[in-house]
């Protein structure tokens, strides 16, 4: 009896001790753990889902598995449970992964806010079957999200996009270029009479009108400050500002007018100012979009007269439209836009706190420069 007991506390003791040595060896062997978006990118306030997904690709079950990863409360789910929320968002889930099972779970959550999101790495813990050792590996992770900027309503970009609209085709008038031939179209009620090619009507029997290419660039650089950041008020007026500019740029983009967008606002993968280059193509709206979700707005940005003077440097075309699109109630900006359209008409998107005080709000007005105020 005593021998059988002792030969039972000795088995025991030795599948005590494999169990303890196979899961030490091979409990994170063929065992992947991935955290990924179920897309590249929503718009703010819009939903997504996240994935969480267990391969245990060998023999050995794993009767306990923790999973935890970090990500921004920018981005918060639907369910809290499992999620302790401070700066960040502290995700921990538990799963039991029997022999060659694969394990899926979609996670719900809104994008609340702008920017650019990445999980790098999840924190994967389990134990042995006796709950006895705690086993932990870090697996990196390489999943990215974009937040894009809040689509806006039609009807609210409706009349800044027709004012700047309204100067384009003024210029375009100003300087079509005569000696410039780009076609041929039908005569309209508003074409002057010197355009009509009188040649090609008689042989078509019906009025019809050369076209001419135009000596003026048809580009408009949008000048986007972003600085200021800590109040609730600030950090919604630099949002809608980031909205105003993805909401014109795409519609500019949709009719073929190039657009380039200037920022103080940094990228958070360069760190540096925002400029996007000459964009041209709807094509290429996505890619501004996902430019704009990157922009960083804070304190201490460079100053938006800096950047704008760059821009003239650098451009060297004064006959670009400029759109500013600028919290800043202070007249310091106003000379430098001036001078940077050049004589030409250039707007001032002035987006403010509906509650703001009347004397705090700015009341200078320009020859050159229109002020649309859009409130917030």
């Amino acid at each position: 009896m005593i021998l059988t007991i002792f030969f039972l506390v000795l088995l025991l003791g030795v599948v005590f001790i494999a169990q303890k040595f196979l899961f030490r060896k091979f409990w994170d062997k063929n065992l992947d753990v991935r955290i990924e978006f179920d897309r590249d990118y929503v718009f703010c306030g819009e939903d997504a889902n996240l994935l969480e997904t267990i391969v245990n690709n060998k023999y050995l079950p794993l009767p306990v598995l923790e999973v935890g990863f970090d990500m921004s409360r920018a981005l918060a789910f639907r369910e809290e449970d499992n999620s302790t929320v401070s700066d960040m968002t502290y995700r921990r889930d538990i799963f039991t992964a029997s022999v060659k099972q694969r394990i899926t779970r979609t996670l719900p959550f809104r994008a609340r806010k702008r920017g650019y999101y990445r999980i790098a790495s999840t924190t994967v813990t389990s134990h042995d079957f006796l709950m006895q050792d705690k086993l932990v590996t870090h697996m990196p992770q390489t999943t990215a999200f974009f937040v894009l900027p809040a689509r806006l309503p039609v009807e609210q970009i409706r009349i800044p996009y027709s004012r700047i609209m309204g100067m384009l085709v003024s210029r375009r008038r100003v300087y079509d270029d005569p000696f410039e031939f780009a076609g041929i179209r039908d005569y309209r009620r508003t074409d002057p009479m010197k355009h009509i090619n009188w040649k090609a009507s008689a042989r078509n029997g019906s009025l019809l009108v050369n076209l001419h290419e135009s000596t003026l660039s048809q580009q408009v650089v949008l000048l986007l400050d972003c600085e200021g950041t800590g109040s609730a008020v600030t950090d919604t007026l630099n949002e809608t500002s980031i909205s105003i500019a993805a909401a014109l740029a795409a519609r500019m983009l949709q009719d073929g007018i190039s657009v380039t967008i200037c920022s103080n606002g940094t990228d958070i993968l360069t760190g540096k100012p925002l400029h996007t280059g000459e964009l041209t193509g709807r094509s290429t709206a996505l890619h501004m979009r996902r430019q704009l979700a990157r922009l960083v707005c804070k304190n201490n940005l460079p100053p938006m007269d800096g950047i704008m003077r760059a821009e003239l440097e650098r451009s060297g075309k004064e006959n670009n439209l400029y759109v500013l699109i600028s919290k800043e109630q202070k007249l310091r900006l106003l000379p430098t836009l001036e001078a940077l359209a050049g004589g030409h008409e250039a707007v001032w998107i002035l987006p403010e706190d509906r509650n703001m005080p009347e004397r705090h709000k700015m009341t200078e007005t320009s020859k050159h420069v229109e002020i649309v105020r859009w409130m917030v």
